[in-house]
């Protein structure tokens, strides 16, 4: 059996709307070598129609679709089905640029002790602006990250306590566990925000998790002066974008 160098994992619940376009580029990849697992929720539209269409075209399309306790719930069941080497997380309303995962990977020398490699992504605004963010350091998108199975699968994936940003909590955890992370000039996807993330009427929860999640991160010397900038950045960032909508 063909083992494949990236397994992609798209989390799904109620995304008729939007996940052609997710899949279609995952499909229209100048890289070749991957799988797709389609990790549904018990969709209520037809999600699954969508899917199964997919999978009749090609074999590397597979899914489940079952009750989930949440979002980080799907990614963790997505990683333990994966195959692949390395994983990446596509959202059902994102869009993977053709040439991203095969520039990301276009050397064979990646150091073992490199647990990302990592980019960046063009972000969606909710006005509808468009933005080019490229990763530095650990810093970035997930959408821009491609992260080794077998370092998640170590650090026992996402903890589900963390409703929110789970997904900052591994990379944190990643970091804290000495492996690098490996830089790259490349765009992998284009990203629409507006995510559970960045929510105002999310901000209470997502405080609480990030100071959290600072508390333990070895290289953070002042957490809540650190959690208190983000948020501040993030709440500015969406009444800016609020406004712009209203104006347009």
């Amino acid at each position: 059996m063909n083992i494949p160098k990236v397994s992609i994992i798209i989390a799904t619940f109620n995304a008729a709307k939007t996940l052609s376009v997710a899949m279609d580029s995952v499909m229209n990849q100048t890289f070749q070598d991957w799988e797709c697992i389609i990790v549904d929720g018990v969709s209520k539209d037809n999600t699954i129609e969508i899917v199964k269409s997919y999978v009749e075209q090609d074999f590397r399309f597979r899914y489940i679709s079952e009750p989930d306790k949440g979002i980080y719930d799907a990614f963790n069941k997505g990683w333990k089905l994966a195959k692949g080497e390395w994983i990446y997380y596509l959202g059902s309303d994102d869009e993977l640029l053709p040439n991203g995962l095969k520039e990301l990977l276009c050397e064979s020398n990646i150091s073992s002790n490199v647990a990302i490699i990592s980019g960046g992504i063009i972000r969606i605004t909710t006005d509808g602006l468009e933005r080019i963010k490229i990763s530095k350091g650990f810093k970035g998108s997930h959408q821009s990250m491609l992260t080794r199975r077998r370092v998640i699968e170590q650090l026992n994936g996402f903890d589900e306590r963390f409703k929110i940003i789970a997904d900052f909590d591994l990379i944190s955890r990643i970091k804290n566990n000495g492996y690098e992370v490996e830089n790259k000039p490349v765009l992998v996807a284009r990203f629409k925000a507006g995510g559970a993330s960045e929510s105002l009427g999310n901000m209470k929860i997502v405080f609480t998790e990030k100071l959290t999640i600072l508390k333990s991160d070895r290289t953070c010397k002042h957490p809540l002066l650190r959690t208190i900038h983000d948020l501040t950045k993030t709440i500015l960032g969406s009444f800016y974008h609020s406004i712009r909508r209203i104006i347009n």
